[in-house]
């Protein structure tokens, strides 16, 4: 007959191993755990040899070329446009090589030409007068000159100027300016004389209409 074993009565505890091997005998190794095995990445992974840096793309960009200088294109504009234009498509070219953006130097020749454009606007509006009334100066000096030395008043008048003294009596229209001169005649009498003259000095007297 068998006797079943109550539910409340605990199984007995299992009874100990004992090592069936000899005291002299070679322990065995323990047994090493197993690393983890991480699987590799697709796609997001870093570049193999890569450092982990926390921006990757600048260790990209630091074996690239150093891109060409800004500041000679402003100079070379300001000198003559064209020279400023090839200057701009060479760097710019330089740049698109190096893997690096060209529309710096396009903004820079664009800033430069309006900028020298403004500059040479206000340099020839100041230079220009200027120039012409040094031009001016220098032929009514000629003009002068030529009353005291041509001798066309002896010619004429059969008279003879020591010196004489000239004003622009109006602008110059055709080519040709009015001067009224003040003459001294070498006897010491004075005398006054309009005349019209070319860019060269050459003068012809006004006539007086009655």
């Amino acid at each position: 007959m068998t006797t079943q074993v109550p539910y409340d009565v605990a199984a007995p505890p299992p009874e100990p191993q004992y090592s069936t091997a000899p005291p002299w005998a070679t322990p065995p190794a323990p047994v090493a755990a197993a690393e983890p095995v991480t699987p590799p990445a697709y796609g997001g992974g870093t570049p193999h040899g890569q450092l982990l840096v926390p921006y990757p793309e600048e260790m990209q960009r630091a074996g690239r070329a150093k891109p060409p200088a800004l500041w000679p294109i402003a100079p070379f504009t300001f000198i003559l446009p064209l020279f400023g234009l090839i200057s701009t498509v060479r760097r710019a070219g330089r740049a698109r090589r190096a893997h690096r953006s060209a529309a710096p130097y396009w903004i820079a020749f664009a800033v430069s030409f309006a900028a020298s454009f403004i500059l040479w606007s206000i340099i020839v509006a100041i230079a220009v007068p200027v120039l012409l009334s040094v031009r001016e100066t220098a032929i009514t000096k000629t003009v002068q000159e030529n009353l005291v030395k041509d001798g066309q008043l002896t010619t004429a008048w059969n008279i003879t100027a020591s010196a004489a003294r000239c004003e622009p009596a109006g602008s110059r229209t055709d080519g040709l300016r009015r001067y009224d001169c003040l003459l001294t005649l070498d006897d010491g009498r004075t005398g006054s004389l309009s005349v019209t003259a070319d860019s060269d000095g050459k003068w012809t007297a006004v006539t007086t209409k009655k």
